[in-house]
This record gives C-alpha cells, sequence and structure tokens, in this order.
C-alpha cells in the first residue's frame, strides 16, 4: 500500500445515515430524549476520560451501557477518533472515509480534513469500497457525541487487517487533550446467558490487566487492542463502567439461550484522580453513596427489630449491577459487626441489605445488636472490584507487589480462605504482619501466606 490518495471530487459528500429507523430512532426529538436517558444515574470520575470503548448494537439492547461511558466524556472535546471493525468488507489495512460530513437525525458532523490528509499519506491506510456505507458500527455513537459536546469534528476509521500496534503507533502522534478515541465493539455473540457473562468477563480482565496479547472475544477486538496500545503509550488505567448482555438490558425482546455482550470501559490519566489501578472502577456519586448508607441503616434497624428487609425502590441503574460489597458497624470506632460477599455474587443493593442485616446479627465474634445499640451505631460501607489473581515468584516477590492502604487481600490454601479489606493496612501497616494476621485468620499456619494462593480486589469505602 501507498497510502491513500483523497478524490477531490468528494470533497462536500455527506456519508447519510444508514441504520436510522432500525438501531436508534429516525425522529430527531425521540432519538434526543431517548439518549438523554442513557445518560442519566451513571458513575463520577474525577479523572478525564481519554479514550473509551463502546458497544454499538441497537440502542434498546446497548444504549443503557454506551450511556455509561459517553456520559463521562468532558464537553471540552472538540475531535474524536472512531475505531470501528468491518462487518461488511474484508480488506487489509485501516479505511477512512471520502466523506466530508457524517449525517444522523440530529445533523451533519464535520469530518476533520486536515487529520484525514496527515494519515491518508501513511501506506497502513487504504481505500475499502463496499465498507463504509452499510457500516453500523460507527454511526451508532455519533448521536451520543452530538448530544454531548458542541463543536466538534470526527475521523470515521474502519478496521481490516491491520497490526493493532501498528495503528496505535499511526495515530498516537495525532491525540491531544482535546481528542477523544472511542473503539466500538460488542463482546460474546449469541451463547447462552451464564456463559456469555463468564467469556465477557475474561475478555474485560485482559482489557483491565493491560494485556494486548490476551484473549478478546468481540467482534472490534481490533479497535480494542488498538486503544490499548494507546492507552500504555499514554500511560492511562482502565475502568469498568458497565457489563451486560442483551437479555439484562432488554429481556422482554429475547430470552437467556441467545445473547450479545456488552461493555462500557473507560481510560483515565490517573490513579489519584479517581480510578483504582489494575481493576474495576467503582467509584460512586455522592448521591449513590448515600443511597446506599440509608439502605444499609434501614436494613440493620429493620433486622434487629425482628422485620423483614426493606423492599428498595426507584433503585438507580448503576446500583443494580453485581458488586462485592462489605457492611461494617461500628460503636465509638470499635468494631460491632462486618460482613460482606468478597465476589459480585448479587446487584450492589442487594448485597448491602443482606450483608448490613447479617452484620448486625450473625457476625460469628459478636452476639446480635440490640435496639439499644442502635442510636450508637456508624455504619460504613465498602464497595469492592472483582478480585483478580496476584500472580508472584516467592515471598519477597509477593510483598514487593503489594500496597499498601489500596489493595485488599485474600488468602487461599487447601480448605482455608480469608480476607483483609484495604482499611486493615492502617492496624497494620506491615506488610508481613499483615499477611501473617491474615493467615492466622483463616486457620492456617502464621507462615501460610508464603504459599497460598492470593488475590487482590480494591474498595471504595465510605460512612455516614
Amino acid at each position: 500500500m501507498a497510502g491513500l490518495q483523497f478524490d477531490p471530487q468528494a470533497a462536500d459528500t455527506i456519508r447519510k445515515a444508514a441504520v436510522a429507523g432500525q438501531f436508534y430512532p429516525d425522529n430527531a426529538s425521540a432519538l434526543r430524549k431517548e439518549i438523554d436517558g442513557y445518560l442519566k444515574g451513571g458513575r463520577e470520575l474525577k479523572a478525564p476520560v481519554r479514550l473509551l470503548i463502546s458497544p454499538h448494537a441497537g440502542y434498546v439492547f446497548s444504549g443503557p451501557v454506551a450511556g455509561r461511558g459517553f456520559s463521562l466524556i468532558d464537553k471540552k472535546i472538540t475531535r474524536v477518533i472512531l475505531i470501528g471493525p468491518s462487518h461488511y468488507a474484508l480488506f487489509k489495512g485501516l479505511a477512512i472515509t471520502d466523506a466530508s460530513w457524517y449525517e444522523t437525525p440530529l445533523g451533519k458532523i464535520r469530518v476533520d480534513q486536515d487529520l484525514k490528509t496527515k494519515l491518508g499519506r501513511n501506506p497502513l491506510v487504504c481505500s475499502a469500497k463496499g465498507a463504509e456505507n452499510p457500516e453500523h458500527s460507527l454511526e451508532v455513537q455519533l448521536p451520543f457525541l452530538q448530544i454531548k459536546l458542541n463543536q466538534f469534528t470526527i475521523l470515521p476509521i474502519i478496521t481490516g487487517d491491520v497490526d493493532p500496534a501498528e495503528a496505535a503507533d499511526l495515530l498516537f502522534p495525532m491525540i491531544d487533550k482535546q481528542t477523544l478515541v472511542v473503539a466500538s465493539s460488542d463482546f460474546s455473540h449469541y451463547m447462552v446467558q451464564n456463559e456469555a457473562r463468564r467469556v465477557d468477563d475474561k475478555s474485560i480482565a485482559t482489557i483491565l490487566a493491560g494485556d494486548t496479547g490476551g484473549g478478546i472475544d468481540g467482534c472490534g477486538a481490533t479497535p480494542i487492542r488498538i486503544v490499548m496500545h494507546l492507552a500504555r503509550k499514554m500511560n492511562l488505567k482502565a475502568c469498568k463502567l458497565d457489563a451486560r448482555t442483551s437479555y439484562e438490558t432488554a429481556p422482554q425482546y429475547g430470552s437467556q439461550s441467545k445473547v450479545v455482550g456488552y461493555a462500557s470501559i473507560a481510560f483515565v490519566e490517573s490513579v489519584d484522580d479517581g480510578l483504582k489501578s489494575g481493576g474495576e472502577s467503582s467509584v460512586l456519586s455522592s448521591e449513590l453513596k448515600k443511597y446506599l448508607l440509608d439502605l444499609a441503616r434501614e436494613s440493620m434497624v429493620m433486622a434487629v427489630k425482628g422485620m423483614k428487609p426493606p423492599a428498595a425502590e426507584k433503585v438507580p441503574a448503576a446500583l443494580k449491577e453485581s458488586s462485592g460489597c462489605f457492611v461494617t458497624l461500628t460503636i465509638n470506632g470499635n468494631l460491632r459487626g462486618c460482613i460482606g460477599y468478597i465476589e459480585p455474587v448479587k446487584p450492589l443493593y442487594q448485597a448491602v441489605i443482606d450483608n448490613a442485616r447479617n452484620a448486625a446479627l450473625s457476625d460469628p465474634r459478636f452476639s446480635p445488636v440490640k435496639q439499644e445499640e442502635l442510636g450508637r451505631i456508624a455504619v460504613e460501607v465498602s464497595v469492592l472490584t472483582k478480585p483478580v489473581p496476584l500472580e508472584y515468584s516467592g515471598p519477597d516477590d509477593l510483598l514487593s507487589k503489594l500496597r499498601p492502604g489500596v489493595h485488599g487481600v485474600i488468602l487461599q490454601k487447601g480448605p482455608f480462605q480469608s480476607t483483609f479489606l484495604p482499611q486493615v493496612w492502617e492496624q497494620l501497616p506491615d506488610k508481613v504482619m499483615f499477611l501473617e494476621h491474615l493467615a492466622l485468620k483463616g486457620g492456617m499456619q502464621r507462615d501460610g501466606w508464603k504459599t497460598s494462593l492470593v488475590k487482590t480486589y480494591q474498595a471504595e469505602h465510605f460512612q455516614e
């Protein structure tokens, strides 16, 4: 390939919407209203989103997941590079549009001609006739951008057979603080629900770990790997915002026997700005934190009074996602009960209800909470990322990889298992002492940590 020569007669051409009325409403008012609904009720990140993985199915299926990512993009973005897979044509390289505009029911968006010209000089860039006009993977991202941003240009790129690392090398110099890169991809296709979630979890774990050569089951695996290479160059960390299947978002339109997986994953700049490094984000807004704390207290009070668990009402969508969590009860700073789920086995709101009740009544270290104690108890909720194995070559290597105050740690050895939340580092700041106490807590020998399976997670904890 010798680069792409653009047809000057195509300077005023418009790429018309191909799937309006099929994947999303073709009426501007209805489209705007639908997207506004998807953009509400998400999580917050303090760090700016620089790269984004977003699904591209019909909005009724993937819109709720896509909205989680687009709700977080900075309104100051002035240029968006869109990278999507080709569903309709086979070719080698990166296909860039001949058109000067893309159009949706919300209006026209200008293609960045300067950037297109610069990239077009590279032999990696090609013309792929027949790939662009029917392609939906880029088009379905545009209305979200039109709602969120003001004046911006786009560069639509469709991937063929191309080395993701080479594509990232090409794009990297073109990216500045006002540029957002969106990789368009769905995940597993047409599996049964449980298998789809298992496969998607593995793909997402690959992305969160930054393993550019790891397994990814998705039609947009190449676009995803391109942004993963970009993230490595830009020193960004991955943050899972949402992951669901078509059955979970729209059960009225299908069954658990044949689903498609979707995920929204952001890449942000700094751990200190709100992302927990190397894992999933559980950064919650102040409103969502208050909702969970109120729910935990209500559940505790009702349990102590012998009443049934509360029936949660108007549960925000973000709290319906499965997540590990612990509920901790204290009186004057002294522990009174602490129970939780390490793994994401239930929706977060339900896990809080369960664990508040169990912390009050079923912690084997304490007698059940009495009614006269309720006024003195402080409630704390810890929302956990999914535990991931920590590989190590020996005790010294393990100690070097642990991050006090950040990592919650799980030790597993035969039938024995125990965990300490990240805040336990405040009482046991020495790594060896921390691990020895954790081993003893799990019924192991004091030095059992040296030969245990180790998993780490992170937690966002907040209290009344």
